[in-house]
């Protein structure tokens, strides 16, 4: 298996995260949900991330040994509503289909929660549709429950 390395976002990578929004609407949403709608959403999200300059944001990449890029992690910081505590925040995880199964998700996990206890914060927080089991279940392998659950009812 290749040697995976994880480092900074650099101005060429930015394509590829963009790119990689695609994965974000890989499941089936409620039937009220436009697919198209949430495909531009995600769209916007990843070119927002890229172009930003928040130095509370920050965007890492996976590569192979031949350089190959595989996923990224982007994290922000989150401020807990209730508490005023300041927390890591996944803003976006993605693993491209070709990096499936090679271990790619564990390692931008890992440096998602490196980075939130270098931040100084005691909780590591994520959103996350019901309907995306796949992401669930990877979630719970690194022991994150669920806090608060959005209900929606279609009228």
């Amino acid at each position: 298996m290749d040697c995976l390395h994880i480092r900074k976002m650099e101005e060429t990578d930015k394509e590829f995260i963009i790119g990689l929004s695609t994965r974000f609407t890989d499941f089936d949403f409620l039937e009220w949900r436009d697919p198209q709608v949430m495909k531009d959403a995600q769209l916007k999200m990843a070119k927002d991330a890229v172009h930003s300059n928040d130095p509370d944001s920050d965007i890492f990449v996976v590569e192979d040994e031949g350089k190959n890029l595989l996923g990224f992690l982007h994290m922000t910081k989150n401020v807990d509503y209730f508490s005023g505590e300041e927390q890591g925040y996944i803003s976006s995880i993605a693993v491209a289909k070709e990096g499936e199964g090679k271990g790619i998700a564990r390692k931008l996990m890992e440096k998602a929660e490196e980075w939130t206890r270098n931040k100084g914060y005691k909780q590591l927080t994520l959103n996350v549709f019901a309907q995306n089991e796949r992401a669930i279940n990877l979630y719970k392998k690194f022991n994150f429950e669920n806090e608060i659950v959005k209900m929606v009812k279609e009228l």
